[in-house]
């Protein structure tokens, strides 16, 4: 099979096909037998940057290349489904010029049906696609590795970010939620590669860099949940504008955190978000910047505040109340750092009891993680404060 045939064959529509004949063909009478499979999970859908092997994602194909690896791609949507391309990646062993030959053979094949990959249903379900991946591949001898390129904003299923808090949820609880209600793949010894996790494109808004490293590790702790072997995260970004014509995906929405009512503002993750169980911003610069207009208004207005901090119903009621505190100093001491004289300010750690508490607890007392994140929040009530002067905060 001439190469640029196929080439021209993925360009228009017939990628999958084409890959299973080019793959199925490149073998010579004496190649050696497979070893190893690969799966590549595409987020070949709107709202993020057309898919690309970047670094670790790259190396996991040359090494699947080289190995000669039963490959398979599933492409992200809103119902994640296989591609035709699937079978070895075979190559001939009769000199090291047909190997090479066949090797970069492959990699352009690989790379046509990548770019040919398109999704066909709305929205984008991650978690599906990963359970997909697992079980393509799961009758491959020898090691097992899956790479992501996806976005990592779901919009359906048990993962969809658009429910209030679940972008900002423990990655752990998260998780063990997830495993206790049955929804994870099993990964079991796979190495899980992910590439793209954040990054965004119109109409979805850009991730702020610490909802990002939560997105991130989510994702980390779902895959090592589920059993993989090995998790790691290319840092490499996708850029460029989503590629036209797909089905549409719904808006995450991305919040700074910060919200506003006629004499409070509320932290609630975002930019301002903790490290789980501790009082550490995840990304303490964006936390300072974030709370640099209230530091100012305060200071302008001359407002005294009381900065009460709130947690979920997780752990004792002496733990909870102290590490809801220990967060409310977090966030004055950066409004000290910024201006605010510190005998304005009254610090109170209210632990998860607290008008307007949210139950986080299902029917059977397990953890709902993104009521949990919805908890875990601080409030600044402005003592003399109009709806004006506090709106304008925001």
């Amino acid at each position: 099979m001439h190469t640029s045939t196929v080439l021209r064959r993925l360009t228009v529509g017939a990628g999958s096909l084409a890959l299973v004949a080019g793959l199925a063909g490149c073998s010579g009478s004496g190649s050696s037998e497979p070893s190893g499979g690969l799966a590549i999970v595409v987020g070949a859908h709107s709202n993020m940057p057309a898919p690309s092997l970047d670094g670790a994602a790259q190396d996991a194909l040359e090494t699947a290349v080289r190995s000669q690896s039963y490959l398979a791609m599933v492409v992200v949507d809103g119902a994640p489904f296989a591609l035709d391309a699937a079978g070895p990646l075979l190559a001939s062993d009769a000199n090291d010029v047909a190997k090479k030959a066949d090797w970069a053979k492959n990699r352009r094949l690989v790379a046509g049906a990548l770019d040919a990959a398109a999704a066909k249903a709305e929205e984008a379900d991650l978690l599906t696609a990963l359970d997909e991946a697992a079980r393509s591949i799961s009758s491959a001898g020898g090691a097992h590795t899956i790479v992501v390129v996806d976005s990592g904003l779901s919009t359906v299923g048990p993962l969809d970010f658009r429910r209030t808090g679940l972008l900002d949820a423990d990655p752990a609880e998260l998780a063990a939620g997830l495993q206790a209600a049955h929804e994870l793949p099993d990964l079991a010894g796979a190495d899980v590669v992910f590439e793209g996790l954040g990054d965004t494109a119109a109409p979805q808004p850009p991730v702020g860099r610490a909802q990002r490293t939560n997105l991130v590790a989510i994702w980390t702790a779902v895959a090592k949940a589920a059993g993989a072997g090995s998790v790691t995260v290319e840092e490499s970004p996708l850029g460029g504008p989503a590629t036209p014509g797909l089905p549409a995906v719904s808006v995450v929405p991305v919040s700074s955190g910060v919200q506003c009512t006629a004499s409070t503002v509320t932290l609630t993750g975002g930019d301002v978000a903790f490290q789980p169980d501790s009082a550490t911003f995840v990304d303490p610069a964006a936390a300072s910047q974030t709370l640099k207009p209230v530091a100012q208004r305060m200071v302008d207005a001359g407002f005294t505040a009381t900065v009460s901090g709130m947690t979920a119903d997780v752990g004792d009621l002496a733990g909870r109340r102290t590490l809801s505190r220990q967060r409310a100093q977090a966030v004055a001491d950066v409004l000290v750092a910024l201006g605010v004289p510190a005998d304005r300010m009254t610090v109170a750690g209210l632990g998860s009891e607290f008008p307007g508490y949210v139950q986080d607890h299902d029917a059977d007392g397990n953890l709902v993680a993104d009521k949990a994140a919805a908890n875990r929040k601080v409030v600044i009530e402005l003592a003399g404060a109009s709806a004006d002067v506090t709106c304008a905060l925001g």
